[in-house]
């Protein structure tokens, strides 16, 4: 059985890259409804690494990193909308926020649920995310980015994305395991994309190829990453 299950695994994370860098290749060329067709496989492809991730470890105790993955499809999928339907821009970059903000709550249930409450490091990731929140929401010229409407919302999210990362880093280096290394590598390429994705959306003239390469290579990574990291449970 073990055998079968580290086949199966193997499978799904050569499966889950090579339509990451397949997806990506078509992405930085255009967006369309074929690129959107291939971000979706390549969602569903972490996905299902989550799962078979599950499914094989030994000591995994909860499944609540498969909805925050599933949650990661389907704000990735909305958020891509606004380029494929920009006339409708504003309630799918709502959605996908939202969307994004559930997965990461998932994540951090996934986290407490499997390794416990560490304390001192929740004080810490809690001090830090408020700081980045409130920095993201003063200082957009700092930046040169416009956030619009969307001002308030992606100070939340960035408050939460740099809480769960400084978190997954405390639980990671208080007490070393090959899977909390994981998760947090997978966070942290995470929170790279996001930093490139505020400057493709709220940046002027930013939406360059190569851009577009190095956000999607490091999502999709990201989230690789995160659902390998069960398996090593």
């Amino acid at each position: 059985m073990a055998v079968i299950n580290n086949v199966f695994y193997i499978i799904m994370l050569i499966t889950a890259l090579v339509l990451a860098v397949v997806f990506t290749i078509k992405r930085s060329n255009h967006a369309d409804e074929t690129g959107l067709l291939l971000k979706t496989m390549a969602s569903i492809a972490f996905i299902f690494l989550g799962i078979v991730s599950f499914r094989g470890s030994a000591g995994a105790k909860t499944v609540f990193a498969i909805p925050g993955l599933i949650m990661g499809l389907t704000g990735d999928i909305y958020l891509d909308m606004k380029f494929v339907y920009p006339k409708s821009d504003t309630i799918y970059t709502f959605t996908g926020f939202g969307a994004f903000i559930l997965g990461h709550i998932f994540y951090f249930i996934f986290l407490v649920r499997q390794y416990g409450l560490f304390g001192t490091g929740l004080i810490v990731a809690l001090i830090v995310g408020i700081i980045a929140g409130i920095g993201i929401y003063l200082t957009p010229g700092l930046m040169k980015l416009d956030y619009g409407m969307f001002r308030v919302i992606s100070s939340l999210y960035a408050a939460l994305l740099v809480f769960i990362t400084v978190y997954a880093g405390s639980l990671c280096f208080s007490a070393f395991t090959t899977a909390k290394l994981l998760f947090f590598i997978g966070i942290v390429l995470f929170l790279i994309s996001d930093l490139i994705l505020s400057q493709i959306y709220f940046g002027n003239d930013r939406n360059t190829p190569a851009a577009a390469i190095s956000n999607h290579a490091t999502y999709y990574l990201g989230q690789i990453f995160i659902a390998a990291s069960i398996f090593w449970i």
